[in-house]
């Protein structure tokens, strides 16, 4: 491995990367302990700038304004260079004006759990994105550590209670419901074993998926 992430890491924690930017920095950061640090430090700063901004709804100029001067420009890498640091302080300025972008849910949790924040920020973890399992799914994620010693599952808009089913080497574990205010639910856990698999189930039927890897 000889490339690092570059500016990558800091745009993805933000949302701001195409699905094929998303899934480069994934496989990089699974086997790049230096870039994983950047890319945590990166959610941690996120977070912090979205506890120290109220809450507020752009109006339709400012957000036009916002976007056009996020959106990247052609031009040599010189003016890419230039133009970066206003385009990446206007695309975080939209996500912390409640423009709805997926990633705030993740910011926004972070922010309300501060034991988890701090368990990410100093570990080397993976994540995972969970596979519809229904007609009715729920869009959820799963964080986890590379030593398998923590798992943090958040879902958005979960739609009901969800409870988590895990799958180990020496069988299944009931890891519980997802506490939540509503908009978003997650959970927090430190297993004794390593995870496998888990499922999550919405009045006894599965609602997504996702095998772990390590």
């Amino acid at each position: 491995m000889t490339e690092h992430l570059g500016e990558n890491a800091e745009l993805y924690p933000l949302g701001l990367l195409d699905d094929d930017a998303v899934h480069d920095v994934e496989r990089h950061i699974a086997l790049c302990f230096a870039c994983a640090e950047r890319v945590a430090q990166a959610q941690s700063v996120a977070a912090a700038l979205a506890a120290a901004l109220p809450q507020a709804t752009p109006s339709p100029a400012l957000e036009r304004r916002l976007r056009e001067s996020a959106r990247p420009q052609p031009g040599a890498a010189k003016a890419r260079a230039s133009i970066f640091p206003f385009g990446l302080a206007a695309a975080i300025a939209l996500i912390f004006l409640g423009l709805g972008w997926q990633t705030l849910v993740l910011h926004q949790q972070l922010k309300a759990d501060d034991v988890a924040l701090v368990t990410m920020v100093h570990s080397h973890f993976n994540h995972v994105s969970m596979a519809p399992e229904s007609a009715n799914p729920v869009a959820a994620k799963i964080l986890y550590a590379r030593d398998g010693s923590w798992i943090y599952i958040i879902a958005d808009k979960p739609g009901g209670s969800l409870h988590a089913i895990a799958e180990t080497a020496t069988g299944t574990i009931d890891l519980g419901v997802l506490p939540g205010t509503g908009e978003t639910a997650s959970l927090l856990l430190h297993p004794r074993e390593r995870i496998r698999s888990v499922t999550l189930q919405r009045a006894g039927t599965d609602v997504a998926s996702a095998r772990l890897m390590y």
